[in-house]
């Protein structure tokens, strides 16, 4: 079973990141929102997204993380290092684990994949079929895949620009967040310093 850390923890191209997340849970979501900044990469990562050629890891690179709690897959925002949105990755997944400081997600191998056109793709079909001839995953897990990426589809297909439009909403408030945080830390008090007082003495 492949287990994915929204953090990147375990991501051998990343040389240096810095990573902040929140835990939502209100009427509109419930889950984790998590924030990658990539400060330093060992090279960038290219890919080929409905036809396009394009770079979606490089220094200082975002990426934002999107786990909701009792849903079968996750989203993976995209941006470059000028904050524009490159791709939406969307994982179908076993189940989302939403544990602070540990959220992670057991892949179900097929993914969908958004341009910020709204054109989209399914992916990874064969690393699909692989998994079930392995015995990776059951028959049941197979066509479930297949459901919970056709009804991802039908939503990217019908409300592709409602979705955007929250994903990037998320992408402002978790920068703020970063930025805040950043501002917190550098106007930090330093510890002050005690200087012992010199007794003075006097002649009587």
């Amino acid at each position: 079973m492949k287990v994915k850390y929204i953090d990147k923890r375990h991501w051998r191209r990343l040389i240096e990141r810095e990573y902040i997340e929140v835990k939502v849970n209100n009427k509109r979501f419930k889950g984790i929102i998590g924030l990658v900044t990539m400060n330093k990469v060992r090279e960038p990562l290219e890919v080929t997204v409905v036809g396009k050629h394009m770079v979606v890891a490089d220094d200082h690179y975002q990426w934002l993380q999107i786990l909701p709690e009792k849903k079968r897959y996750s989203i993976t925002a995209m941006f470059d290092d000028k904050g524009q949105p490159l791709e939406y990755y969307f994982d179908i997944n076993i189940k989302n684990i939403t544990q602070k400081g540990n959220a992670r997600t057991l892949d179900l191998f097929l993914d969908v994949l958004v341009l910020p056109t709204g054109k989209y793709e399914l992916v990874d079909e064969d690393d699909l079929m692989n998994a079930l001839v392995n015995e990776q995953i059951t028959k049941r897990q197979y066509h479930e895949a297949y459901m919970i990426a056709h009804q991802l589809m039908i939503e990217i297909n019908d409300n592709f620009d409602e979705l955007e439009r929250r994903i990037m909403h998320c992408y402002r408030k978790m920068n703020q967040k970063k930025h805040k945080a950043k501002r917190h830390h550098h106007q930090a008090p330093q510890p002050q310093q005690r200087h012992k007082r010199k007794k003075r003495f006097t002649e009587d």
